[in-house]
């Protein structure tokens, strides 16, 4: 599989690092059993992407959480371990505390969902020119 044109050498190396720190699966499995897991893997490389962190920043937060939950006997959920790190690196780049974090998170999950119009539209959305006159 080759990377599209579009893609400079280094994101091409930064995509490989990325991909390698998925579990190892066989070529016809899905490494993400549940959808909550390929949002935290997105997070992760979305967080690195956007510039906020270097990517071996995040995999140090990442070994180091993997660590410290095998040695508590939480090894099963993988990508738990990618929502510590992305926090993990958050705090520690945007100076934001742990409670500031978790008031902020408290104060989106109690956000009613079609509040903040998450909800599906299957049909095409136009917008109006707000400048067009007729």
């Amino acid at each position: 599989m080759s990377a599209p044109a579009s893609f400079s050498e280094s994101e091409v190396r930064d995509l490989h690092d990325c991909s390698a720190a998925l579990p190892q699966q066989r070529p016809d499995e899905n490494p993400f059993r549940i959808p909550w897991e390929l949002r935290a893997f997105a997070l992760g490389v979305a967080g690195h992407e956007g510039g906020h962190y270097p990517w071996s920043d995040f995999q140090s937060a990442l070994i180091e959480n993997t660590a410290h939950a095998d040695a508590a006997g939480r090894a099963e959920q993988y990508y738990a371990r990618w929502i510590e790190a992305f926090e993990q690196v958050i705090l520690d780049r945007a100076g934001v505390s742990r409670a500031e974090l978790d008031d902020r998170t408290a104060t989106i999950l109690a956000t009613p969902r079609d509040a903040t119009h998450q909800h599906a539209h299957p049909e095409p959305i136009a917008v109006a020119d707000a400048h067009h006159h007729h």
